[in-house]
This record gives structure tokens, C-alpha cells and sequence, in this order.
């Protein structure tokens, strides 16, 4: 026979492990939203860091295109790990843009390659590769527009799609404050 006063507490039971399991749910979204933002820090460093190293070449060094490879092979495996980072579900539209920008840099470091290997600078490579550095760092440009929040523009080869979204995480990122209410704005998937 079941006690009827140990009856009276199920619900309250029900309820404070629905709002544990609650809570945990929370964390583990914070805890996704962070290394999310972790790895697109890193991510953004290296391109900086990338970037510096480029325009500090001397180009008049005999060894500068040995240099240049090299630094487009780091680039390259940036752009891979892009590719692999977990993206938040409020940001999925990213994931198709990282793994565009990926292909893109590694079909242009293999171009880079094919050019500057060549017994002759092989100039019309280095234009192919010179065209898959600009749509990979054009996607990159698009994947900060999402992050941020702000509009991106429209061109033939892009097509935008807005749908519902808890909330942007630059939001996240700079709010430390808990109480402040959320509200919905819109994310965009990039094609």
C-alpha cells in the first residue's frame, strides 16, 4: 500500500529535478557558447598573426616565396580546424561557411604552391589562388557578420535566410549578468 503523504511529494520531486535538469541543460549551452567563442578567438588571432607575417615579408628575399608557403600552410590547417569547431545550434548557419572557407584556402594554398614551385612563376595559378583566397576570407567575413548580429550584404553569390533565434552571441559574450532579459532576434543561415 502507498502512503499517501509520500504521494504529496512526487510533484515537488518532478519538479526540482526538471528545474536541476534545467539548470544543467543551461550550463552545458554556456559551456558550448564559450569554447565556441574560445575557438573563434583563436581562430581570428591566427589570421591576424597571419596576416603580420605576409605583409612584413621582403619581398625582394629570394626566400620569400619558401616564406609565404609556409605561412599559407599554417593558414590552410587554421582554416581545417575552423572547419571542425562544434558550432552552437543558434549558429549552425556558420558551419556551412566554415567548411566552404576551408575548401576554398586549401584549393588556394594548393594553387599558391603550383606557382611558386614552378621552375617559372607560373602567373595565371597564382591568379586561381590569388581568386579562393578572396571567397575564403569572404566567407570568414560572412561567419563575423552572423556572430555580430549585423546585415549581410547580397551579392550573386549569396543567399540569406533569417530564422528565430534565442538570442546573438556577442550578447552572451558580453553579458555577465544572469537577471537581464533575453530576447528574440534573428540569425541568419548563409548559402
Amino acid at each position: 500500500m502507498i502512503n499517501n503523504s509520500k504521494i504529496k511529494y512526487i510533484p515537488v520531486i518532478l519538479a526540482v529535478c526538471s528545474c536541476l535538469w534545467g539548470c544543467d541543460r543551461s550550463t552545458d549551452e554556456e559551456k558550448e557558447l564559450a569554447d565556441f567563442s574560445d575557438s573563434m578567438s583563436e581562430f581570428s588571432a591566427a589570421i591576424r598573426d597571419a596576416d603580420t607575417k605576409i605583409n612584413s615579408l621582403d619581398t625582394t628575399d629570394k626566400n620569400s616565396a619558401d616564406e609565404l608557403l609556409n605561412i599559407l600552410d599554417g593558414l590552410d590547417a587554421e582554416f581545417a580546424k575552423l572547419a571542425e569547431i562544434p558550432i552552437p545550434e543558434q549558429y549552425i548557419g556558420i558551419e556551412s561557411l566554415a567548411d566552404q572557407a576551408s575548401e576554398n584556402m586549401s584549393m588556394a594554398v594548393s594553387y599558391y604552391h603550383s606557382a611558386y614551385e614552378a621552375e617559372v612563376f607560373n602567373e595565371s595559378e597564382a591568379d586561381v589562388a590569388y581568386q579562393y583566397y578572396g571567397r575564403a576570407m569572404q566567407r570568414v567575413e560572412y561567419i563575423g557578420y552572423i556572430l555580430t548580429g549585423d546585415e549581410i550584404p547580397e551579392d550573386e553569390n549569396v543567399t540569406v535566410y533569417e530564422e528565430d533565434n534565442d538570442s546573438r552571441i556577442i550578447d552572451k559574450w558580453l553579458n555577465d549578468d544572469d537577471d537581464e532579459e533575453e530576447g528574440n532576434s534573428e540569425g541568419s543561415v548563409v548559402e
